[in-house]
Formats: C-alpha cells, structure tokens, sequence
C-alpha cells in the first residue's frame, strides 16, 4: 500500500535508500531541493504511525544522502556527498545517537570527486561504506571505508577498468564483506 510522507522540499524531494530496524523504528534518506537553492539532506523516520522529516545537518550549500543502515535505536548510519567551496563532491558521513544526527569526520582520498552510496554495519564498531573517487584525469576508482568504532579510514579496493564505481556493500560479519 502506498504510505505518504512528508516533502522536505517545493521542487525536488527524493528518497534513495531505507533501513528497518523493527516496524515502528524505520529510516530513510535522500535530498530535497527548493526552487533556487541547492540540495540538502533528507532524513525520515516512521514511528510506526507516521513519517515525518528528522532533522540533519547541511554542512555545504549542495548535499545528498544515498544510503542509511541501523544498527540499534541509538546508533544509525547515513552516507552520501556534499560539496565543497570548489564544486567538488566529498564524502559525507552522519550519525543519529538516539537524539541528533551529527557530521563524522570521513577521508576523501581523490583530488576531485569522492561521493559515498552504500553502507552496512556488521556491528556499532565495524561498519562499511562503499562509493567512487576520481582525481583530475576523470578515471574513477573505487572507494571503501571502514568505521572501527573511533574513526573512518579508507580501505584499499580493487579498481580493475577506468571506470569503477561501488553502489552498494552488505556486511555479514568482521571478515565477510560484500560489494557491489
């Protein structure tokens, strides 16, 4: 059945990836967009009832949200990119503590884009997200980083062809991690 949710936005309001964690705790992300304005982060959460839009942070005039996972109530996770004052995409990482989303810190290994756009977590302190990069030679590589419950770190990834891209990750356990 459809099940309406709230726009963030006047023109644009997409949402790009949900998680469940029981039927009343469900999250999903996205952006929206008003008319001259650039994209900004979308976060939704049903209680069971309802959506409705949760708050998050908007660290630059251009950001999206591609993909969320959950771990417990107090511990979700949303990857994706904002831009930066040289139109260059980087990784963007957020975290919902039970109470606030917060930014976290995140590398962007390439000199142009580094855009983020799966993520899973095996558990609170082993957590991956998955993506490309690219440097001014526009070749794009793969791009994968781990959460170990301090900090985010790159990862190496096999970057095969010219043109590599991850879309998505399913972590089964601390040495059993897929992607795509």
């Amino acid at each position: 059945s459809l099940v309406p949710s709230p726009y963030g936005g006047s023109s644009y309001n997409y949402l790009y990836s949900v998680a469940a964690l029981a039927s009343n705790d469900v999250w999903a992300v996205g952006m929206y967009q008003n008319s001259g304005s650039g994209r900004q982060t979308l976060v939704e959460h049903w209680n069971g009832t309802a959506w409705s839009i949760a708050a998050s942070p908007d660290p630059s005039p251009d950001n999206v949200l591609y993909g969320v996972d959950v771990i417990s109530s107090t511990d979700v996770w949303v990857i994706g990119s904002d831009a930066n004052n040289n139109n260059l995409y980087q990784t963007l990482i957020e975290h919902w503590n039970g109470t606030a989303w917060s930014v976290v810190a995140s590398p962007d290994p390439g000199s142009a884009n580094n855009i983020l756009s799966g993520v899973s977590a095996a558990s609170s302190s082993d957590v991956w997200a998955v993506g490309y990069y690219n440097n001014t030679n526009s070749a794009y590589f793969t791009l994968t980083e781990h959460w170990n419950g301090m900090a985010w770190s790159a990862v190496s990834s096999p970057s095969p062809g010219s043109s590599n891209n991850l879309y998505g990750v399913a972590a089964v356990s601390s040495n059993d991690v897929w992607a795509v």
